[in-house]
């Protein structure tokens, strides 16, 4: 595998790769359900691709909100893990919003991916907040 490029993309072009993150995440999640939503209304995408062959590695979305940019979904196809692809989406997300002048990017992670909040770290995110959540009729089936 070359060199990973990062560029802008349409959703026709994310598709196939959101769908991979959604049978990915939803079978790893504690409710069945995708860590993010795949394709978040409004969001701007980014694609990575094998700089040699083209073949498409992942991709990220990030969505334009008051206080900044919303990162997320952050995927990688399970070939391409470990090669600096996630790196290589945020960081150019993280361009992208410094050029635009985004006064903060923030990116969640769900409390049951432990890998997902180690890359996150590594790239220096710090938590700020945690998102508390309850499904209503949840506690009293129990």
């Amino acid at each position: 595998m070359g060199d990973v490029r990062v560029q802008r993309a349409r959703i026709e072009e994310i598709r196939p790769l959101a769908d991979e993150y959604r049978a990915e995440s939803s079978g790893l999640s504690a409710d069945g359900l995708p860590w993010d939503p795949p394709i978040p209304q409004g969001g701007i995408f980014w694609i990575a691709l094998d700089a040699d062959d083209r073949e498409p590695l992942g991709y990220a979305a990030g969505t334009l909100r008051p206080s900044g940019c919303t990162v997320g979904p952050v995927f990688t196809r399970p070939s391409a893990r470990r090669r600096g692809v996630g790196d290589a989406l945020v960081t150019a997300i993280q361009s992208w919003a410094r050029d635009t002048r985004v006064p903060v990017v923030e990116i969640s992670v769900a409390a049951d991916n432990p890998q997902g909040r180690a890359f996150l770290e590594s790239l220096g995110y710090v938590p700020r907040r945690i998102l508390m959540s309850l499904t209503p009729g949840e506690r009293d089936a129990t």
